[in-house]
């Protein structure tokens, strides 16, 4: 005898194994919305004071060599390579000489590479927080693509491609 039985309307009716997740709470979707939010704000204000300091620390370049300091020497504080040096250089043209000793040049130059890159390391942590943000989204069913692409600034192409593999809305 068969351990299924029939509802009497025969309509099919399936019952899966696994337990459904209940559907996220109004508070919940707040929550996530809130923290979305405000991480595309981290990332706005990050990438503006890498911006500012990437223009600070290119100047610093550009008179550095306008004072006579070589390449290899620019590149060996900054962490640059020697063509990418020259190519900052090269694009300020209307720079006079500083005065300023080599020492104070080399030590403003380290300073504002390490402020540089710290930034920038602080903008990858916001970016992967925020990517653990989309995947909490999804796999909560908080959110589809279309809307975290408008919550996060991103592409609804960029959030599929770094979400592969994670359960979508119906």
């Amino acid at each position: 005898m068969p351990t299924h039985t029939r509802s009497t309307t025969a309509r099919y009716s399936y019952r899966a194994r696994a337990p459904r997740t209940e559907a996220p709470t109004h508070v919940e979707r707040a929550k996530l919305v809130h923290a979305l939010a405000l991480h595309r704000q981290l990332l706005s204000h990050a990438s503006s004071a890498i911006r500012n300091l990437t223009a600070g620390r290119n100047e610093l370049i550009a008179q550095a060599v306008e004072d006579g300091l070589g390449f290899a020497t620019i590149s060996a504080a900054t962490g640059e390579n020697l063509r990418t040096v020259r190519t900052i250089a090269l694009a300020y043209d209307d720079l006079h000489p500083s005065g300023l000793p080599r020492q104070a040049q080399l030590a403003a130059l380290k300073t504002k590479s390490r402020e540089l890159r710290a930034a920038e390391r602080h903008r990858e942590q916001i970016t992967e927080r925020r990517e653990a943000l989309i995947v909490m989204a999804l796999r909560n069913h908080v959110c589809d693509d279309l809307e975290l692409a408008s919550l996060t600034g991103l592409t609804p192409d960029h959030i599929r491609r770094a979400t592969r593999g994670i359960a979508r809305p119906a």
